[in-house]
């Protein structure tokens, strides 16, 4: 039955109490940035929320007549006795919540909030509980209020017309029902602290309170978190950071199941299949839509300069090859036009191009195979496994090695290391570099070689041969110690080093090497304008 309840001021302590804890707590905004770790079991506060949800105003129920801005001033546990998520479900809070505000009369101030039902409900919802069967009116719902009392009878029924009066024209021996509706919150039931931090790494704790189930059906994916985790999968591999921001649901992109999908691990063979319709159902249309016939025969070329690893994850690099080469008969009979990209057409390419090869700035294989690298060079491209175990021993021509290795770094470490304590004298050089027995050393051309072997007769003049580590930290490029400390720095000499003797003076007041300052900087570069 519809009416307006009436209780007593008396009642209205609970919510003043309520509302003046309300007003005189801090309420943090719905979207604030929520950092470090939520207590799940905690009072539920907006900030709780707010870590997945930037709006929570009205409700989702089509029964139900409900706006969290309206309730503002109220604290959130004053409706929300219990975690509003857990376990798969949602809870809402009970009806008897309500009622600690609706119907309320607050002395002068009157009513705090129409207790009508419908200001709540809507005309769809049915009022009638369910469990009130045709035969309630009888013996069932005496018993429910032997066993559960008539305080929450009264949340709908006026004990005096619906109730009294009913059971004095039936002569039923019972006492009146109070009327006086008790307002009852139920008190939150005490639990340990469950704690998750959204800014930690991913893990199966930060979900299960929420999720017991964290698998879904989705319409246009297959996918069991199971089939991962028994291959011990760490959860932060895929996500990244934690999937809850709030307003959205962040969802690993399919470029990272890549990772493995399609990877040939070594003698392991292949990760995981990249078979499309292992996790795409065959209703899955696997076309995009914006693979029209413009974007096919000219647009593509924007999106795949900007990021061609997204295209890679569908197509073969022969589907790009074999258009671009100008080898695939198109509908019309023609033959596709050959595509040649601008920097291979510029004079400094074939200098520069193993280089950016290494460095991963290219994608040579939508075009070559290995097959378009020996045309040039006479040692295999790229380097099969084995590659290094054997390479010397082939006799390759080194001017090869240099279209590639231009600094030649993880070359000299591991040539040099053999030779690390050996003198600088000639006999130990020119084996493998017989440029360095030229006279004078000057003449020789390559600086590199020239610098050391202006060095092989210094044994008359100090007594005995250098040996390389006198002056090297390393055999790539220079690296200087730093005065007064063991951090290193780069740059292309280490002149303290050749100023500890060129231009300076033993303990007899002998120059112990000529060319002081300047001077030996001039021996090689004539144009320094110093």
């Amino acid at each position: 039955m519809q009416r307006m309840r009436r209780v007593l001021v008396a009642g209205a302590a609970v919510i003043v109490l309520m509302t003046v804890f309300a007003l005189g707590a801090p309420l943090s905004g719905i979207g604030s940035e929520q950092t470090g770790g939520i207590d799940l079991t905690a009072e539920v506060r907006t900030s709780t929320c707010a870590v997945c949800h930037t709006r929570i105003a009205e409700s989702r129920s089509p029964g139900l007549v409900f706006s969290h801005a309206t309730h503002l001033v109220v604290g959130c546990t004053a409706c929300h006795v219990r975690s509003a998520h857990e376990a798969g479900n949602t809870y809402s809070p009970p009806m008897v919540t309500c009622f600690a505000c609706h119907g309320l009369v607050h002395g002068v101030q009157g009513v705090v909030a129409t207790g009508s039902c419908d200001y709540c409900h809507t005309p769809i919802f049915e009022l009638r509980p369910e469990w009130h069967t045709e035969t309630w009116a009888e013996r069932p719902h005496a018993d429910a209020a032997v066993r559960g009392g008539t305080n929450g009878c009264i949340l709908c029924h006026d004990p005096r017309a619906d109730c009294d009066a009913c059971h004095t024209e039936l002569a039923v021996d019972t006492p009146r029902v109070p009327p006086i509706y008790l307002t009852a919150i139920p008190a939150p039931e005490p639990r340990p602290s469950i704690t998750v931090d959204p800014t930690g790494p991913t893990s199966m704790g930060q979900c299960i309170f929420c999720h017991p189930v964290i698998d879904r059906e989705w319409p246009d994916l297959i996918f069991a978190h199971d089939t991962h985790l028994r291959r011990d999968y760490h959860c932060e591999v895929c996500h990244e950071s934690f999937p809850h921001r709030p307003g959205q649901v962040e969802i690993p992109t399919m470029i990272s199941c890549y990772r493995c999908h399609s990877l040939i691990h070594s003698v392991q063979g292949e990760v995981a299949s990249e078979e499309c319709l292992l996790c795409h159902p065959p209703a899955f249309e696997l076309v995009p839509a914006d693979h029209t016939p413009a974007f096919i025969a000219e647009e593509h070329a924007g999106p795949a300069n900007e990021d061609l690893p997204q295209c890679a994850m569908c197509h073969a690099s022969t589907l790009c090859s074999e258009c671009h080469r100008g080898e695939l008969e198109l509908a019309d009979g023609a033959m596709s036009a050959q595509v040649i990209p601008a920097d291979h057409q510029q004079a400094e390419w074939i200098a520069d191009h193993g280089g950016i090869y290494l460095g991963g700035q290219g994608v040579c294989s939508i075009c070559h195979t290995p097959v378009s690298c020996i045309r040039c060079h006479f040692t295999p491209m790229p380097h099969p496994t084995a590659w290094l175990a054997d390479h010397t021993a082939n006799s390759y021509p080194r001017d090869d090695c240099k279209v590639c290795h231009q600094d030649r770094t993880s070359c000299q470490e591991c040539h040099h290391e053999g030779v690390r304590d050996l003198e600088l004298v000639a006999e130990n050089c020119i084996d493998c570099h017989p440029v360095m027995a030229t006279e004078p050393p000057t003449d020789i051309k390559e600086m590199g070689f020239a610098e050391h072997a202006v060095h092989f007769g210094v044994e008359e003049r100090i007594g005995r041969p250098y040996i390389c580590d006198d002056c090297h930290v390393g055999f790539t490029v220079a690296r200087v110690r730093e005065f007064g400390t063991h951090s290193f720095s780069t740059q292309a000499h280490d002149l303290r080093i050749c100023y500890d003797c060129h231009g300076n003076i033993d303990y007899s007041n002998i120059e112990i090497a000529p060319w002081p300052g300047s001077q030996l900087c001039r021996r090689c570069h004539l144009d320094l304008n110093i």
